[in-house]
């Protein structure tokens, strides 16, 4: 399994996006409490639940992983773990993914600058107030411990999708071949 981690606006959503799409890779979709955004379906980017459901659903030891981040609730399905999937997650998720299944993963860490990060967060309308407590989070879970976690690091500041997506692609097949 592909898991893709990183700060806010980095890319890994279409990034993500561009491996479902050109190369056949089947998006894990995990469940999550935060409103949808536009654009967003419920079922194909998220399982949207709520805050009680997703209680009900760690008591019930359903998730391989969750964590609480930027307010809400995030978690993978223990039963979803395959090679084809490819998922993104936060630096905690990833720690019991690799507690859990070290073995069944490799790790993308996608990098980019704050600027440009921050004139992504712009350009999709999110609000000033979260984009600054978005990113001053950022800056405390996406260090270097996080970058260290990583099988392969990629910095998209100043390149486009549709390249990163193909190296990440090749270094995920090439894993596997050797």
């Amino acid at each position: 399994m592909l898991v893709v981690i990183g700060p806010s606006a980095s890319g890994k959503t279409q990034i993500v996006n561009h491996l479902i799409k050109d190369y056949k890779m089947q998006k894990m979709v995990t469940y999550t409490t935060r409103p949808m955004r536009v654009n967003e379906v419920d079922g194909l980017d998220y399982h949207f639940i709520s805050k009680d459901a997703f209680l009900k659903k760690i008591k019930e030891h359903f998730f391989l992983e969750y964590v609480y981040y930027n307010g809400n609730y995030y978690g993978t399905a223990k039963n979803d773990l395959t090679k084809e999937k490819v998922v993104i997650i936060e630096k905690d998720g990833l720690k019991a993914y690799l507690k859990e299944a070290r073995d069944k993963i490799k790790i993308i860490y996608i990098q980019c600058s704050k600027p440009i990060r921050r004139l992504r967060m712009i350009e999709r309308k999110d609000d000033e107030a979260s984009i600054n407590r978005r990113l001053a989070n950022d800056d405390l879970v996406f260090d270097q411990e996080a970058r260290n976690l990583a099988d392969y690091i990629i910095d998209t500041s100043n390149s486009n999708v549709y390249d990163d997506a193909k190296k990440v692609y090749d270094f995920y097949q090439s894993s596997y071949q050797s």
